[in-house]
């Protein structure tokens, strides 16, 4: 889609092709006869668009609770952290009464912002996801909080605010970018743009080495939802409450530390294994959290923990053991068979194992389930069967 033909489905012709590709209930694989359809009574390229907005639409609900309002691009919509994750970044700006959302793309996070902000300044570089963020303020019912630039957040004069936050691009032709210096526009640009001590957010990959960019004056979230990890972001100035945190999503529990803690480890039970939430695991705080719960690693290298007796906790899933030992693969699908396991959820840890290619390889029979964990112990592959309390 390109400007001028999103400009047209703004207009009531355009409304009305919305209203028609909404009824045809498009998918992916009936497309093409819904846009034969649909050009039968609309322009070719407003056809296309209209449907292709009530897909994506259909795509976002699990994002955005107004997304058969809203406006995306496929690109724009991966991208997007979803109203949930944006929220959460979002309370930190709570204190401010003006904030730039800068590398805005269609709004997502410029919408969170607006729910606790007076003003929001969003800016974005690409004409098409600037006007689809100005759409989507109109259509939620904030444009008197918001304004929206079609500038280069790299060298825009920004208005007076007295906060920011920046998404910048971290896919540059097709690939994906870790290292924040080859974002567009890199972090280092971005936090030229302010003076020392300005209260900045910076979202990065969740993917970044946590100790290649936190230091003493940042603070690096990693923030997961539903036990899927879904980004970092960086706190500068105030904004900074500590070194490294990892924080659950959507119940919000939260573990912080100034200084990762090495894994603690020797020998001990391993009657019950647990698995640290992967926001702590990529925050480094693995370390952290088994020695305030009293757990050890079974090995210095990987977190995933042990003990004589369960423990409970948000930033564990916990194990009851009925298998563990060196990896061996007869010995293992002997195991399974003489149990009556006849599905398994193979879950990698470490180890040179794939999931995919050990269920290809087990024979297995019987109506149990379990959860085998390929991971290493004292340096050598190892193999858990467990039930997952």
């Amino acid at each position: 889609m390109d400007l001028a033909t999103f400009t047209e489905l703004l207009t009531a012709t355009g409304r009305a092709a919305l209203a028609a590709a909404g009824e045809l209930r498009p998918t992916e694989a009936t497309f093409l006869p819904c846009y034969e359809r649909l050009r039968r009574a609309f322009p070719a390229a407003l056809a296309k668009a209209a449907l292709e907005t009530v897909l994506l639409r259909a795509r976002a609900a699990d994002k955005f609770p107004t997304a058969d309002r809203l406006f995306f691009t496929r690109e724009a919509l991966e991208q997007a952290s979803g109203l949930r994750v944006a929220r959460h970044r979002a309370r930190r700006f709570a204190p401010f009464d003006s904030v730039a959302d800068l590398c805005s793309g269609i709004g997502g996070d410029t919408l969170a912002l607006a729910e606790v902000v007076p003003v929001v300044e969003a800016v974005e570089l690409d004409p098409l996801r600037a006007a689809m963020a100005k759409a989507n303020v109109a259509e939620t019912g904030v444009s008197d909080r918001v304004r929206v630039h079609c500038a280069d957040a790299a060298c825009l004069p920004l208005p007076a605010v007295r906060a920011a936050f920046a998404d910048p691009s971290r896919r540059l032709a097709g690939v994906r970018r870790l290292d924040p210096d080859d974002y567009a526009p890199p972090l280092a640009t971005i936090r030229q743009r302010f003076p020392a001590g300005f209260p900045l957010g910076v979202k990065v990959a969740p993917g970044i080495r946590p100790s290649g960019v936190a230091g003493p004056d940042c603070e690096a979230e990693f923030v997961s939802l539903d036990g899927e990890m879904k980004e970092c972001v960086l706190w500068y100035g105030p904004l900074r409450t500590t070194g490294r945190r990892a924080t659950l999503l959507p119940s919000g529990h939260t573990l912080a530390d100034d200084k990762p803690r090495p894994l603690p480890t020797g020998a001990g039970s391993t009657a019950w294994v647990f698995d640290p939430d992967p926001a702590v695991v990529r925050a480094g705080l693995a370390g952290t959290l088994a020695e305030r719960l009293g757990l050890r690693a079974l090995d210095p290298a990987i977190a995933l923990l042990s003990a004589a007796d369960v423990v409970r906790s948000p930033f564990l899933a916990a194990y009851r053991v009925d298998y563990a030992e060196r990896w061996h693969y007869r010995r293992l699908n002997d195991f399974l068979r003489q149990r009556g396991v006849g599905r398994v959820t193979v879950i990698k840890r470490g180890g040179r194992i794939e999931p995919a290619e050990l269920e290809k390889r087990l024979r297995l029979r019987g109506e149990e389930h379990r959860f085998v964990l390929l991971t290493r112990h004292a340096g050598e592959a190892f193999v858990i069967v467990a039930e997952r309390v």
